[in-house]
């Protein structure tokens, strides 16, 4: 079997790492391409909405307690935002083009309700595949649980729709993160180029 000098060490330990640097770009590429593959872009509208009754100046202590009463009610609020009668409801404020898109139980799907912690304040939320698909989405469910909200909770406070939401405040969601592919690509192609080039070297010093 024969030696290897000191030079034949170096150069074999260059190609090595150039190799493992080669594949661990080919393999961050490669899972940079799957993941923009699977990606699903997706697009986040909120409207907030106030709910609450009239306070006055007569009772310090009546409109404490009925203060109370109103934020023992958002968790009720919040299901009744989500429930397929208000998404109905939204369905009819939305243009033609829209309601061939969106069908009740889809309107229901897309869109979330939140209470804001100790706050007479709910959050409205739609998801959709365009940034104005969200917006009108938003905008239609903060009207119909204005219009359902009396109906259905008789003696709930009033329904104070707050700022319209606009194309400037939606988030963008993606299904995949391309950044956490590519960084697992980066280091499962650097140690298949190194377990290759550990094998490549071994095997050429056992037959030389």
């Amino acid at each position: 079997m024969k030696e290897y000098s000191l030079q034949d060490l170096k150069g074999s330990f260059v190609k090595a790492a150039i190799f493992t640097i080669v594949m661990a770009i080919l393999g961050g590429g490669a899972m940079f391409g799957l993941a923009k593959h699977k990606q699903h872009l997706s697009y986040t509208a909120d409207r907030y909405v106030v709910i609450s009754h009239p306070i006055t100046e007569k009772s310090v202590g009546a409109n404490n307690s009925m203060t109370n009463i109103d934020q023992q009610m958002m968790m009720t609020y919040e299901e009744i935002a989500e429930n397929p009668v208000v998404a109905k409801a939204a369905r009819q404020h939305l243009n033609s083009k829209l309601k061939k898109e969106y069908s009740v139980d889809q309107i229901s799907q897309d869109v979330n309700a939140k209470v804001k912690p100790q706050s007479l304040v709910l959050r409205l939320s739609a998801t959709a595949n365009s940034p104005k698909n969200a917006v009108a989405l938003v905008n239609a469910t903060a009207e119909g649980f204005k219009e359902v909200l009396p109906q259905v909770q008789t003696g709930a406070g009033t329904v104070k729709l707050l700022s319209k939401a606009t194309t400037d405040g939606v988030s963008l969601n993606k299904s995949v993160n391309t950044k956490k592919y590519a960084v697992v690509g980066l280091a499962l192609g650097g140690l298949v180029g190194i377990i290759i080039s550990f094998v490549v070297i071994t095997w050429k010093k056992v037959l030389k």
